[in-house]
């Protein structure tokens, strides 16, 4: 009896051992192949919501575990197309994509887009509603679609497509354009609760300040604008990959100004908390922060300058009594010496 109980412990051992080297094997092998797959997936889900940066780094990171990944290569081109600073490059890349693939919903985004940027409005809308026939998760559709209805000034739509958008991905340049869109339509609570909606967003706190210029909030003002400029001077904040995102301002419909680098935006909300400490009459307080400003190496103060000056002029339209104190203002600090 002894020996046949040792000889079933050893079955036993052999038999054991066999299963564990079958479990070893089958999850470490089988993360390597589901991995390359959750990386492409996450991929294109960036893909859809515009963090393009991302998106690449997870196809090279998927080539890198399957050098010869198909989906993981193409999902590489259309990320190296959004990396054209000229749009005769960007056209030239989405054109050769779309001979490859013409019903990928990333490439028929990407000619909108080409068409949006180059001001022909009616040739960009089959393309961007092509892509959302193909994939109705494209977010960055939906956010152009808005785009082109608000050029046409239909607000409601646009407003429609946006909170499509933000149900797919709430991100704070989603909230942004819808509250964009409810000030154009003078529902300024909507916007500013849009607005509001964004933490650690520089931009947001920055534009909800200005609507509470016109409404006499100087207080909240002050203190939106000085959590953006706190967020600013946090490398942790700042390096987050919406925060890497140019800030756009349209200041008429031949003029749009980009401020890329971050110099520029803290530059830009140094002068804008200046401008409230001013109507404040802190005038201290708001020579300090101007003082700040000044030590920042800004290669294009005159387009922050001009920024400002659009957005006083902005204020001042609805706040005729500012006036003075706008004016004042902009002769201290927005008028270039003479050489």
């Amino acid at each position: 009896m002894k020996k046949f109980g040792f000889i079933l412990l050893f079955l036993a051992l052999i038999i054991g051992g066999g299963w564990v080297v079958h479990v070893y094997y089958h999850t470490q092998s089988k993360p390597n192949n589901l991995g390359v797959t959750d990386l492409i997936i996450d991929g294109n889900n960036f893909l859809n919501i515009g963090r393009y940066d991302e998106a690449k780094r997870l196809f090279s990171n998927a080539l890198a575990t399957e050098p010869k990944n198909a989906n993981a290569e193409w999902g590489l081109k259309k990320t190296d197309a959004k990396a054209f600073s000229t749009l005769e490059g960007f056209k030239l890349a989405i054109d050769a994509l779309y001979q490859q693939n013409p019903s990928d919903s990333h490439v028929n985004l990407f000619l909108g887009e080409f068409y949006l940027a180059s001001n022909e409005p009616d040739k960009a809308l089959p393309y961007l509603e092509q892509a959302i026939t193909q994939n109705q998760k494209l977010a960055e559709a939906y956010f152009d679609l808005a785009s082109f209805y608000e050029q046409q000034g239909n607000f409601d739509r646009a407003r429609s497509e946006l909170l499509i958008a933000i149900d797919i991905k709430p991100t704070p340049k989603y909230r942004n354009k819808l509250a964009h869109v409810y000030i154009k339509q003078k529902h300024f609570d909507a916007a500013t609760a849009e607005y509001e909606k964004s933490s650690e967003y520089p931009l947001s706190a920055l534009n909800v300040a200005e609507i509470y210029w016109q409404h006499d909030r100087l207080d909240i003002a002050l203190i939106r604008q000085l959590q953006a400029v706190k967020w600013l001077n946090d490398k942790t904040v700042m390096d987050k990959p919406e925060n890497q995102d140019a800030w756009i301002f349209k200041l008429s419909d031949g003029q749009t100004l980009a401020f890329t680098r971050l110099e520029e935006k803290k530059s830009y909300a140094y002068l804008c908390l200046s401008f409230t400490l001013y109507l404040l009459e802190n005038t201290e307080e708001a020579e300090r922060y101007i003082q700040e400003m000044r030590k920042l190496i800004v290669v294009h103060q005159a387009n922050v300058n001009a920024v400002i000056s659009a957005n006083l002029d902005t204020l001042i339209q609805e706040k005729t009594s500012l006036a003075t104190q706008v004016a004042a203002f902009k002769n201290l600090y927005l008028v270039e010496p003479a050489n």
